[in-house]
């Protein structure tokens, strides 16, 4: 099976670098390195930042989704 043309093309969507999640992860990683908060909490700012960024990416526009 030949994978669609637009699967090899290098990607084109623009994402935003700040938003609720990744800002809530970036303040929770801030209260760490200051020692305001328990280190137990690093592994929730990590899963914010990343879910903020994913949150962020778009479908890309004008192509088909692929149909098995």
């Amino acid at each position: 099976m030949k994978l669609p043309e637009y699967f090899s093309k290098e990607s084109s969507h623009k994402v935003d670098a700040l938003n609720t999640l990744s800002l809530t992860g970036l303040s929770l990683l801030w209260g760490v390195m200051l020692e305001l908060i328990s280190p137990w909490w690093l592994t929730l700012s990590i899963l914010f930042i990343l879910s903020g960024y994913g949150s962020e990416i778009e479908k890309r526009k004008g192509e088909d989704t692929l149909n098995v």
